[in-house]
């Protein structure tokens, strides 16, 4: 029997970070998505929602009424309307430089303060540190995006406890993807330290431990990516909260009105290991992020989208599998030059790194248990990974 299986309904795999199973091998995130879709009374959600605003108009304590952290992507575009649109709100905008910026990310970013009135801050990161700590996340845990990710969640919460801004708004349901335990999918509200430590922290380490493995590294150097005191938050009522526990989430028909009515724009061609242009659209590096999630776990941004669209009534299987096998498990080489640059190591160095962190149970060896690769350098899956669409 294979250690590698798929959801008997879409094609997330077991290897799938904090996703959960059912007795008849069902994720959660499709068990989340029925429950979504049929048992929520989302009349009562836009109460609730309205309910909020209320409250956070009257209990303001700063100028802004929240603080929406953005991107300029699909989900945060979306969420900067809902709040300041439906919810009435005036929220300050915070947004994490990304990793290595496109030209379609800035324009989407800077759309946002021209079609909905607001201000934005962009912290812009000190490169030297930023490109250290990158360093130590792709030799580490294979992943140079961890202090993006971090700091995307630990900077605009110092920004709120800054400015007195009690509430941040975040994006979509975690449910939808399917992180955590059932009673998490169904009850987690709030984004809390516990939340950001289990999903987006670094395999365990803090990043006191991080700083060991450069001491170059000062603790002054890396204010953006510490997440604040929980005694702090508590003594601010600091709330950060997902947008989707009141709003029907669905990329489909958020990209299309967003698309219509605020003049969002996706990438010029599909983005390296997907067979779409709408995610990943605002850092040319993120590719990079999801081909390691590959080898890692043998699933990257392709299955992400057509198991979405599986889930959504709006793909076969059989399509799914098809653009799963096409776009994924191949080195992005639209920036990989410029990648290597950024981390300031040569091919050689980044074969070594992903040789480290290939999942041996996913890809070819040979009688000396070495990876096996084609001509072009491309790690070979074995046989298991295919028939597990069966």
């Amino acid at each position: 029997m294979s250690l590698f299986f798929r959801c008997q309904k879409c094609y997330f795999p077991n290897t799938k970070p904090s996703l959960h199973f059912d007795d008849e091998k069902v994720c959660f995130a499709c068990k989340y998505t029925d429950y979504y879709e049929k048992e929520i009374d989302w009349d009562q959600k836009l109460d609730n929602f309205y309910e909020l605003c209320k409250e956070i108009k009257k209990n303001k304590t700063s100028d802004y009424d929240c603080i929406i952290p953005v991107s300029g992507g699909k989900d945060s575009t979306y969420q900067v309307h809902l709040i300041t649109k439906i919810g009435q709100l005036k929220p300050l905008l915070v947004s994490f430089e990304p990793s290595y910026p496109t030209k379609v990310g800035e324009y989407n970013l800077n759309n946002l303060t021209n079609s909905f009135n607001c201000d934005l801050i962009q912290l812009k990161k000190s490169k030297d540190t930023y490109k250290k700590l990158a360093k130590i996340g792709f030799d580490v845990v294979g992943d140079h995006e961890w202090p993006n990710h971090v700091g995307i969640f630990a900077w605009p919460i110092q920004i709120a406890a800054a400015h007195n801004i009690n509430t941040l708004f975040y994006g979509e349901s975690q449910g939808l993807i399917g992180l955590g335990r059932w009673d998490k999918l169904v009850n987690q509200q709030l984004i809390d330290r516990e939340w950001v430590e289990q999903y987006v922290g670094m395999n365990g380490l803090r990043l006191t431990d991080i700083l060991e493995f450069d001491k170059s590294i000062k603790k002054e150097d890396v204010i953006p990516y510490s997440y604040p005191d929980e005694k702090l938050l508590k003594e601010k009522k600091i709330s950060p909260l997902f947008t989707g526990n009141y709003f029907k989430w669905d990329h489909q028909k958020i990209i299309d009105f967003i698309e219509k009515e605020y003049k969002w724009k996706r990438a010029d061609k599909p983005t390296d290991g997907d067979y779409d242009n709408f995610e990943d659209t605002d850092c040319g590096f993120m590719p990079m992020h999801q081909y390691f999630k590959f080898i890692k776990y043998g699933y990257g941004r392709a299955t992400d989208h057509a198991s979405y669209e599986i889930r959504h009534n709006r793909m076969t299987k059989e399509q799914a599998k098809n653009l799963i096998i096409s776009h994924e498990g191949k080195i992005p080489r639209t920036h990989f030059r410029e990648f290597l640059d950024f981390l300031n190591i040569d091919e050689e160095y980044f074969i070594k790194i992903r040789n480290k962190f290939t999942n041996p149970i996913l890809f070819k060896k040979d009688n000396n248990q070495e990876l096996i690769t084609d001509n072009e350098g491309e790690l070979i899956l074995e046989d298991d990974w295919i028939k597990s669409f069966n």
